[in-house]
């Protein structure tokens, strides 16, 4: 279970957050490829859900616990990667807000409440 919520939400969504920070600021050519791309990681971030949410009910409580320990090493590479999406014309602030709204929303798809996933969001910060 771990696994999954790691590959299919937590890692879909910061591709996700990255690729649509990238693609504003990116060359024609590599715009239309990134497009795509993003459209390919939907479709993985979907699976993930699909499958957690009727699995929810007996995986809630390893989510939250992958969740707690995983979400800081996502705030870690963010911190790590800055100064190259900044060279890119990227800012972290977006980053980090797109991310959260993907992986927000996909945790409210699998079945967590609003105040459940704030809670979660919130051991992100553990790491800044």
């Amino acid at each position: 279970m771990t696994c999954l919520l790691i590959q299919s939400l937590i890692i879909e969504a910061f591709a996700i957050a990255a690729y649509n920070i990238y693609i504003p600021v990116a060359d024609p050519f590599a715009r239309k490829i990134t497009e795509n791309v993003v459209k390919d990681e939907y479709s993985h971030l979907n699976f993930g859900e699909v499958w957690l949410k009727e699995n929810f009910e007996a995986s809630k409580a390893e989510l939250e616990q992958a969740n707690k320990e995983n979400l800081p090493i996502v705030w870690q590479m963010l911190n790590e990667v800055e100064d190259d999406a900044e060279i890119l014309g990227m800012e972290k602030e977006a980053l980090v807000e797109d991310f959260m709204i993907s992986y927000g929303e996909a945790l409210g798809n699998i079945g967590f409440s609003t105040r459940e996933i704030m809670k979660m969001s919130a051991h992100g910060l553990a790491a800044v």
